[in-house]
């Protein structure tokens, strides 16, 4: 029997008053070929009316008992269950989060858990921003901060209620928090002129471009012929946060047991302080390149192309709270091949 193909999930988060349930709706109207489940939850003893959810009433799954990113627990395993063997059948989960809470353990849940990954899969995680409130919300709200720092996507929302030179500064904000997100303006929730869906921004391919993009050094000057690492961090600016984006490349391969071992240790304790961690990874004695991709505790290895001939080096970016480039690049040294170390 074939394997069952896995369905694509779209988390959506963004603080309160956003826009999540206008793009919400506006994703299931744009794309009628689609059969959509959602998992909606606001904070408080009640739910948004599934009035306002435009899909049919038997593919929403309310939690009332709290926030779904802090009740991942039996409910939300049981909302996921009960949504697999119900009577309808979807082809995409959408989970709009509420918005007063960090995103990272409901995206956690779907890469770390094994049932859970054999039948879903994150496509991406879209984070709307309010643009007439971000600013001062940024600095308020770490919330704010943590939804930006997860997200693969970040929409502009309410771009035409600001002048055209602010959004210009919106988004620089965002790219100083999270500078492998994509970004784009909206109004009222629209997405007709950009795909938010089926972006596969949790696969190797796209973590490997986002990664490269953020660690850009120019390796035709040599640039690590004289060391073994070069630190790539978002500048600084006015609104310099606790939480920011910091990156290394390193020349030569990683001792694989040594590096799974640290990783492992490290973002178990870690977890509420490093969002989210990506990279290309050389492994001494094989032949491709390895995709990393961690979430708070949970991380894992896509295969990627081999190497060949090529120079071999590993890029790592981290995003999170008060990141020690210096303190990350030191101990990440220690996991290198050792160029005068017998093969084993």
């Amino acid at each position: 029997m074939a394997s069952q193909e896995r369905i694509p999930v779209t988390i959506i988060t963004g603080f309160l008053g956003a826009g999540k349930t206008s793009l919400l709706n506006n994703l299931i109207r744009k794309h009628p070929e689609k059969k959509f489940a959602v998992i909606e939850n606001e904070f408080g003893e009640t739910g948004i009316d599934g009035g306002l959810i435009a899909t049919a009433p038997d593919a929403i799954f309310e939690l009332n008992n709290g926030c779904i990113c802090c009740s991942l627990g039996d409910d939300f395993l049981n909302t996921l269950e009960n949504l697999l063997g119900s009577s309808y059948e979807f082809t995409h989960l959408l989970v709009e989060t509420t918005g007063i809470a960090d995103p990272s353990a409901i995206v956690d849940a779907f890469v770390s858990g094994a049932t859970i990954q054999q039948r879903f899969k994150i496509d991406s995680v879209v984070g709307v921003v309010d643009a007439v409130n971000f600013e001062d919300l940024m600095d308020e709200q770490v919330e704010v901060r943590k939804q930006i720092a997860v997200a693969d996507l970040v929409l502009l929302n309410k771009s035409d209620c600001v002048h055209a030179d602010y959004l210009v500064r919106l988004t620089e904000m965002v790219q100083g928090i999270n500078p492998m997100a994509q970004i784009y303006n909206t109004t009222f929730g629209s997405v007709s002129d950009f795909q938010v869906l089926d972006t596969n921004s949790f696969s190797g391919e796209v973590i490997q471009t986002s990664t490269l993009k953020f660690c850009q050094p120019d390796w035709s000057e040599g640039a690590l012929l004289k060391q073994k690492s070069f630190i790539h961090q978002t500048p600084k600016s006015e609104h310099q946060h606790d939480i920011t984006s910091v990156g290394f490349t390193f020349k030569g391969s990683f001792d694989v047991n040594k590096f799974g071992l640290w990783m492992q240790n490290f973002l178990y304790f870690n977890q509420d302080h490093v969002f989210r961690v990506k990279g290309i990874m050389s492994f001494d004695q094989t032949e491709d390149q390895f995709v990393f991709h961690g979430v708070r505790a949970s991380f894992m290895f896509e295969v990627g192309k081999p190497w060949g001939n090529e120079e071999r080096f590993s890029k790592l970016v981290f995003i999170g709270k008060d990141l020690s480039a210096k303190e990350l690049e030191a101990n990440l040294l220690q996991l290198l091949v050792k160029e005068d170390e017998p093969a084993l």
